[in-house]
């Protein structure tokens, strides 16, 4: 078969792997075609512009949930953009799979798990990072193989997928050339796949929960564009749905509102600040704003919040944007904000990592024309701040760490507020807020959830996701979904936090795994180019062979 189709059977049966089809067996052969061509004896220059094919097609087809956001070709030009850049990964990592493996005589199953997993972590912060559709993330729902990112992170089972694919594209290769099979390499990737089971039914089988207090999740179902352009009617929406999760059965001991569901914001200011001083900052907000109008929104804000928390006797962590006034400046930030009964101070989290074109603009100034990739039509360009260091909600004797929107997929960001505790003392459940409304009733619902189970095994936390239009869940330090509200349904979860009591190796010592195999990928460039400066012959079998 041509080298191109193999490329496009493999994007095909990947993308299969993932949501919405979830056929996570496929997930262990679809890169068997991509491994056949990497593992060839030649490699012409168009067999790299193949690849990319490949890897554009796969994202395309991955991805094509970013366009609901804001339908129309703009949008669509965004998906092909993404795929674009995205699907370079394809051919960079065959590159460095033909390096290693016919450059330095690197065994292949070492060279091609080792360079898609280097490729897979770089994607995790390149351009900000996209750290969705690992391969680990096709297997959410199968708890025993994944087991193993307690140590490992995510990045273990993307290895173990990885390899089994090379392992067959080996076998079905030296198969056709009637060759011996590659027995050492059968034995220990079956020994790595035994010992993975084993250890994932050892850690699921002795797993114990205490039953922790019960949290009330809230779940909208409000597209982005009524969110956005009708605050009443979302904020009428919330406010039924808090009755409800204290009228439903006993009450909650604490109830999670999704991302920026309170349209009103939070706005405090510093004692020193002075009128013209915060009059200059409101009016970074909008030219047409006045300091008494400011003053008046932040008394409505403090007389229905506070309030309504004393009224019902139950906290609320409540998702909204905080503007910040103060000497310094003003910073206005994505935050979750806990309000307690009785008590006029608030604990607030402010979001640490940014979404590009969501959250703010890259190069807006610079390059207006880049406006026309955002979802945004009016002179409305958002321009949030980041967090600028971890912060924790301490409630009720436990300590609850948050990630808002799509920090849950970057393992860094979270490793970052439950491993990196200034006291010592490690949360005991992780909250996301996020707002799925942008991306209403796509694959991008049960995607994202997909990745935020590899969060909760990582660190033995209980995970939960209190989500505009879904998916809403409660997940166990095993990874397991407990509970959930399905996409584009309005509804209330009740459930009760199964504490775990357990610590993870991968709280303690992060990204090890893809670490190393970044640096062993490097150690790659300068050895075959010492190689090739001992070589003759620009054909020399050690080298890949350009044309």
């Amino acid at each position: 078969m041509p080298p191109f189709r193999l490329f496009l059977a493999s994007a095909f049966l990947l993308w299969l792997a993932f949501p919405p089809y979830n056929v996570a067996l496929m997930a262990w052969l679809a890169l068997v075609p991509y491994f056949l061509v990497a593992n060839q004896a030649s490699t012409p220059r168009r067999l790299y512009l193949s690849a990319w094919g490949g890897g554009c097609l796969f994202w395309l087809l991955a991805i094509n949930w970013v366009q609901v956001a804001e339908p129309g070709w703009e949008s669509w030009l965004a998906v092909g953009l993404m795929a674009a850049v995205l699907g370079a990964w394809w051919p960079g990592t065959l590159y460095l799979i033909r390096l290693a493996a016919h450059g330095l005589r690197v065994p292949f199953l070492v060279a091609a798990p080792t360079a898609w997993l280097a490729f897979e972590y770089l994607r995790a912060y390149f351009l900000s990072g996209f750290p969705w559709y690992y391969l680990a993330h096709s297997q959410y729902q199968a708890l025993p193989v994944i087991q193993v990112s307690d140590f490992a992170g995510a990045w273990g089972p993307s290895f173990l997928i990885a390899l089994v694919n090379a392992l067959v594209a080996l076998v079905v290769q030296r198969g056709l050339r009637r060759e011996r099979p590659p027995w050492l390499g059968i034995a220990t990737t079956a020994g790595l796949m035994v010992a993975t089971l084993a250890y994932g039914l050892w850690k699921i089988n002795t797993a114990t929960f205490r039953d922790g207090p019960r949290i009330a999740l809230l779940q909208s179902n409000l597209k982005q564009e009524r969110q956005r352009n009708d605050p009443e009617f979302t904020l009428s929406t919330y406010l039924r749905l808090v009755r409800q999760a204290v009228r439903d059965g006993p009450k909650p001991d604490l109830i999670v509102w999704s991302e920026t569901s309170y349209p009103f914001g939070y706005i405090a200011v510093g004692p020193d600040l002075g009128d013209n001083e915060l009059g200059l900052q409101v009016r970074q907000i909008d030219p047409n704003l006045t300091v008494d109008f400011w003053r008046q929104r932040q008394a409505d804000v403090l007389r229905s919040l506070h309030p309504w928390v004393d009224e019902l006797g139950v906290p609320m962590i409540v998702g909204t944007t905080y503007y910040d006034h103060q000497v310094s400046g003003l910073s206005k930030y994505n935050a979750a904000i806990l309000f307690q009964p009785g008590r006029r101070e608030v604990q607030a989290y402010y979001k640490l990592h940014l979404v590009p074109f969501g959250e703010y603009v890259p190069l807006v100034k610079t390059f207006p024309p880049i406006r026309i990739l955002t979802p945004y039509r009016d002179d409305h360009i958002p321009s949030l701040d980041s967090g600028k260091r971890p912060r924790w909600l301490d409630w009720d004797g436990l300590r609850l760490a948050v990630a808002i929107c799509f920090e849950d997929t970057l393992p860094h960001v979270v490793r970052s507020v439950i491993g990196q505790v200034p006291d010592g003392r490690t949360p005991d459940v992780l909250v996301n807020q996020t707002n799925d409304g942008w991306f209403y009733g796509s694959s991008e619902h049960e995607a994202h959830l997909a990745i935020s189970v590899f969060r909760s095994i990582e660190h033995r936390v209980p995970l939960l996701r209190a989500a505009n239009t879904g998916i809403s869940a409660v997940v166990d330090g095993n990874g397991r979904v407990l509970a959930q509200i399905q996409p584009t349904k309005e509804g209330v979860l009740t459930h009760s936090v199964p504490l775990d009591d357990r610590t993870a190796l991968y709280t303690r010592v992060g990204d090890w795994l893809p670490i190393l195999a970044s640096v062993l990928s490097l150690v790659v460039f300068p050895l075959s180019f010492v190689l090739s400066r001992r070589t003759s012959s620009p054909n020399h079998p050690g080298l890949p062979n350009a044309e």
